[in-house]
């Protein structure tokens, strides 16, 4: 989940629109307004617009878990709760318009989602156990799309380009043949961007990205104690960050330094968007800090995992492994208007985050400060925000706001 919207006040956020020659400029002068420039502060305004999830309330506003939120083009907010099998849509002034699916095998039902694409017009391709369930824009039926689980079946979606649901996330079974005696699926190489076509045929992969080499020793299977032992954690690894743009193409960031890919539908790299701002070495101080961060999460994780049929044990947060450098960027995102939202550390690579936004041709829009907006988990017309948030009690909600304004 994303970080929670800063509080409705006026910030002082610098948008400078792209335009002109001087957009798109990342000449050798380094000029302010260019990517090899210095930062160009952006100063925000935001608003409340509502917020729905409630601990008691009617039963279209408790939510179980919310995987998924999404805008379609008249603002709706189409929220799916994995725990309920269901789609929940929000008028746009917070107001209850109807649900979609439901627990069940129909036609229109869901079994377990695990993603959603709500497009513009409103209509839906859900993923889930099953393979794409295929809606339209009041949530009628229109087919399901089944795949060979030996193939891979979608565990989420980023988006649809040219007919295709893409994915970082696949969950596919191994042929008897293929199995070897540990009983674990062979990984795919490197890490790929794998597209389904939404009329059943055979997935592909679009692009494979970049993978730093992993020097741990693999996990093994103790059979006699049925525990399945992981390989310590490893640090500072770079993220694969993709994202969908409304002419199918997709950006990617995979690397250690500042450089987002922009793939065509071909999966051919079309377009690079680079800064220079280099990564921060991991030093001893930066190893000692990160261990203790951890360790608390770590014995979370090991006592949820110790109570599966088949238990899971990670590795010691003592003996973990580290890349020699942070990873300059820690998340992208498209908004509307297919700009880029590049969330990064600055150059020092502490935790306070700094958001570029630039255009897919490279032009400089400005950086948001660490207090302004942080990326949503869903963007929507008219600068419409929506985020998804956890309280206290464990309450789960979406907090729509609204960007008013972008300016110096």
């Amino acid at each position: 989940m994303r970080s929670a919207a800063p509080p409705s006040i006026v910030l002082p956020v610098l948008l400078v629109l792209a335009c002109g020659d001087d957009s798109g400029s990342t000449g050798a002068d380094g000029a302010a307004g260019t990517l090899d420039g210095p930062d160009i502060m952006l100063a925000a305004a935001t608003e409340d617009v509502y917020s729905v999830g409630a601990l008691q309330g009617e039963d279209w506003e408790t939510f179980g878990s919310i995987r998924a939120v999404a805008f379609d083009g008249t603002g709706n907010l189409h929220i799916l709760d994995t725990q309920a099998d269901r789609i929940v849509v929000v008028a746009p002034d917070g107001g209850f318009l109807r649900t979609v699916g439901g627990p069940g095998e129909g036609p229109g039902e869901f079994r377990s989602p695990t993603g959603m694409i709500v497009d513009r017009d409103g209509g839906y391709v859900v993923t889930s156990m099953n393979g794409l369930e295929i809606l339209g824009a009041e949530g009628e039926y229109v087919r399901s799309v089944g795949f060979d689980p030996f193939q891979g079946l979608p565990m989420g979606a980023k988006g649809v380009s040219a007919g295709r649901v893409l994915t970082t996330g696949v969950m596919r079974m191994n042929r008897p043949e293929e199995r070897e005696e540990s009983g674990i699926v062979p990984e795919t190489e490197g890490r790929p961007i794998e597209a389904f076509p939404l009329d059943g045929s055979d997935p592909e992969v679009l692009y494979t990205a970049w993978v730093l080499p992993d020097e741990r020793d693999e996990g093994t299977l103790e059979s006699s104690s049925g525990v399945f032992q992981m390989p310590p954690p490893r640090a500072f690894a770079p993220g694969l960050h993709s994202e969908v743009m409304s002419d199918g193409r997709v950006a990617v960031a995979d690397s250690i330094g500042y450089r987002v890919k922009l793939i065509g539908i071909d999966g051919a790299v079309t377009g690079v968007i680079e800064r220079p701002i280099p990564p921060r070495a991991v030093t001893e101080d930066v190893q000692d800090a990160e261990r203790e961060r951890r360790r608390a999460r770590h014995d979370e994780l090991n006592a949820q995992a110790e109570r599966g049929p088949l238990s899971f044990r990670y590795g010691s947060v003592d003996d973990m492994t580290f890349a020699d450098e942070i990873p300059v960027i820690d998340a992208i995102a498209v908004d509307w208007d297919d700009r880029i939202w590049v969330a990064r550390h600055d150059e020092m690579g502490v935790e306070a985050e700094f958001i570029d936004i630039v255009t897919p041709d490279g032009g400089y829009v400005g950086t948001l400060p660490a207090d302004g907006p942080r990326i949503p988990d869903a963007f929507g017309p008219d600068g419409l925000l929506a985020y998804i948030e956890t309280d206290e009690f464990d309450v789960r909600s979406v907090r729509v706001v609204r960007l008013v304004s972008l300016d110096r």
